[in-house]
């Protein structure tokens, strides 16, 4: 399996990845911040996450696994020195494949993988072809159907804006590139290095100006884009 790895202690994190590769799988990420670890996590889709509960002293750990299993369903392992009933009861909430006390032991990560690897191959269907998505909003997730997304553009270096069909605005902290790859499912297409689009909600395509009108929005087509567009055009 292709793992993610969530740890602030370098000594824990060279532990883990060589007891993973020893076990036959493969770290292909890992960071110490739950921002970052997120992002790449969107990007990569890991078959599962390694998740340290205490990064920097707290517990980001649990809310970082809420994130990762309501947007990508990815199995998540939890590890700890903290054997508080209180924090475990709280990491229970989110039905992590398990809660692995450090130092790790080889065995127990071995008996965790093989669960982990179960799960990811039940949810993988899912996980390629989601309905919905789940959007940050201050203190709240936000349910949003994908077909109700008519594009989506860049705000910032690190924030984009989704646009739905009310009309709504919801700001999520990635880039285009990172959103794209989140909601690739062959309907979300580039139109442009600041845009991309709900292929199926396009109501005109001006070519003078080089414009995609999507609900009385108007969407520019980057040059570097035009030649994948016009391909995926049905003109008669």
């Amino acid at each position: 399996m292709n793992l993610y790895i969530v740890e602030d202690d370098m000594f824990h994190l060279e532990d883990i990845s060589i007891t993973l590769e020893t076990l036959g799988h493969t770290c292909i990420g890992n960071s110490d911040d739950p921002f970052e670890a997120q992002e790449q996590i969107g990007k990569l889709m890991p078959d599962a996450v390694v998740l340290d509960i205490h990064l920097n002293g707290k517990q980001s750990g649990i809310k970082l696994g809420k994130r990762i299993k309501s947007l990508y369903k990815i199995p998540v392992l939890f590890t700890t020195f903290d054997c508080n009933v209180e924090v475990m009861s709280e990491a229970a909430e989110i039905s992590p494949i398990a809660y692995i006390t450090k130092p790790i032991n080889e065995k127990d990560l071995q008996a965790a993988l093989i669960l982990a690897e179960k799960s990811s191959t039940n949810n993988k269907k899912d996980r390629e072809e989601p309905s919905v998505v789940f959007i940050k909003s201050g203190n709240k997730l936000i349910k949003v159907a994908l077909d109700t997304i008519l594009f989506a553009h860049t705000d910032s270096k690190n924030y984009c804006s989704i646009i739905t069909s009310d009309n709504k605005k919801l700001s999520v902290r990635y880039s285009i590139l990172s959103l794209l790859k989140l909601l690739d499912n062959k309907t979300f297409v580039q139109t442009h290095r600041s845009y991309i689009i709900n292929w199926e909600k396009i109501d005109s395509f001006y070519e003078p100006d080089q414009i995609i009108d999507i609900n009385s929005h108007h969407i520019p087509i980057g040059r570097t884009f035009k030649e994948e567009l016009y391909k995926r055009l049905k003109v008669i």
